[in-house]
């Protein structure tokens, strides 16, 4: 696998103008675009998002992030450039009220390039952010590893973590629509909870 170099680089948030992107945004760590990461995190994006505007928790617009797009990864010999037209995918994350961070098991915990994109943050650089790991793992024994150290991570970087996040063994993907909806029934409640709090505070 090569990557593009010029990997995206953390520029300092602009402080005059208030955020002006998605309220949720799905970050997809995957390498390889169009991935199950990418379908598992969205069918539960758009339930959850269903969910919230049931009970009167209303967000406007959602934005992908799919970085093996935006970096630019290959697995054939000839390097590839990025392709995704963001002009700071920082900023669209940082602005963010709700953060779906899809990954799958890379050995043993979440991809690099998940880690590459997220070590660009600063300390508590997600604050204010409600996040939501989503993870894929062969074995049981992976999927509890990738799915803590992704809540570590994210929740060292300040996000929000109200909820269990939605971790799915390869072998149950086929059923994951009902997955997706059971496991919304369960958290719903609490993330409209936390995104309320949120913007209380704020």
């Amino acid at each position: 696998m090569t990557a593009n170099p010029a990997i995206p680089v953390q520029t300092e948030p602009a402080t005059a103008e208030p955020p002006t992107g998605a309220d949720v945004v799905v970050l997809v760590g995957n390498p390889r675009p169009g991935s199950r990461s990418r379908t598992l995190a969205e069918a539960a994006t758009e339930a959850l998002v269903a969910g919230l505007a049931r009970s009167a928790t209303v967000l406007h617009g959602v934005q992908v992030l799919e970085l093996a797009t935006l970096v630019g990864v290959s697995f054939d010999a000839e390097p590839v450039r990025g392709s995704a037209e963001v002009a700071d995918p920082f900023e669209v994350v940082r602005s963010a009220r709700l953060l779906i961070v899809a990954t799958p098991t890379y050995k043993g915990s979440y991809t690099g390039l998940l880690k590459i994109f997220l070590d660009q943050f600063g300390h508590r650089g997600l604050a204010g952010v409600v996040a939501v790991p989503v993870t894929i793992a062969a074995s049981d024994a992976h999927l509890r590893a990738v799915t803590n150290s992704l809540t570590d991570l994210l929740a060292e970087l300040g996000a929000t973590l109200p909820v269990e996040p939605l971790a799915v063994l390869e072998g149950q993907l086929a059923a994951g629509s009902d997955l997706v909806a059971a496991w919304v029934d369960r958290q719903v409640g609490l993330v409209g909870g936390a995104l309320a709090g949120l913007r209380v505070r704020a």
